[in-house]
């Protein structure tokens, strides 16, 4: 019974943390430009970015994402059950929430990077938000 006061807590104190880190990072402007870099480092290994089907195809085009339901690219075969069914549609907060991190977010998916840093993530998703 201590063990799971012990985890409650820690979860607790872990929420209590990254809710204080988000809310310093909100006032930040994200940066389109440093999300494009950040995106092409990262995310562009897997992820193409142009209408044409060209690029890497270990993950979904992300052209028009925003708006987009989760594991709704026609054409894409590679998604994860957990994504099929996780209902989510794409907007910045379920985003922001999945690109945290991802596992946590949709149990099961195959996503496997992470964007931990608030700033970071807010200008890959504003990157993303140009891609129509």
């Amino acid at each position: 019974m201590s063990l799971m006061r012990i985890s409650r807590s820690a979860i607790t104190v872990s929420a209590v943390l990254l809710a204080s880190v988000s809310a310093m990072a909100a006032g930040d402007k994200a940066d389109v430009e440093n999300g494009n870099l950040i995106f092409t480092q990262r995310c562009g290994i897997c992820h193409a970015v142009n209408k044409d089907p060209s690029g890497p195809v270990a993950g979904p085009n992300m052209v028009g994402i925003l708006g987009r339901k989760a594991a709704s690219v026609p054409g894409f075969a590679m998604y994860s059950e957990a994504l099929k069914k996780s209902g989510l549609t794409w907007n910045p907060k379920t985003l922001s929430e999945f690109l945290t991190m991802p596992m946590q977010k949709v149990p099961g998916t195959v996503m496997p990077m992470m964007l931990p840093d608030d700033k970071e993530r807010a200008d890959v998703i504003a990157y993303m938000a140009t891609l129509k």
